[in-house]
């Protein structure tokens, strides 16, 4: 059954980790600094908000993040992304990923870091088992 309203993917929200400057390059929205696109949705573009900043941690920590139930989390996200929470997260984070690793003067510690991974250990499974191969420069 499709839905009668948007949905939304992360490559649709998500602009850039540092800089949102590719926004003045196809004139699209307003230039923001939250590093996503809103959506005029205050649920979504809050749990976009503390995923930006909270990087990859469990559905319970980001429903406690919002003070609601993680069932209603998980539903809420699969309603307005068409996706349910693990896939809409870690598609998020292979964005955040890939603009991290752009920048070399992050070693690949900061970067776990800074996707709320607890280690380099965990970070480099998630890469390996999304397909993209041993952390590297891109």
């Amino acid at each position: 059954m499709n839905a009668t309203f948007k949905q939304y993917t992360p490559a649709e929200l998500f602009i850039n980790m540092e800089m949102p400057d590719t926004l003045e390059a196809d004139g699209s929205a307003e230039l923001t600094t939250n590093g996503f696109r809103t959506t005029g949705c205050a649920f979504l573009d809050a749990f976009v908000q503390n995923l930006h900043q909270h990087g990859a941690h469990t559905g319970h920590y980001h429903a406690q993040l919002l003070g609601i139930k993680t069932n209603d989390l998980f539903t809420t996200i699969l309603v307005l992304t068409g996706m349910n929470y693990t896939e809409f997260t870690e598609s998020y984070l292979l964005l955040m990923v890939n603009e991290l690793l752009k920048h070399k003067k992050r070693d690949h510690q900061q970067i776990a870091r800074r996707l709320g991974f607890g280690s380099y250990s965990g970070f480099y499974r998630f890469m390996i088992r999304k397909g993209m191969g041993k952390p590297s420069w891109r």
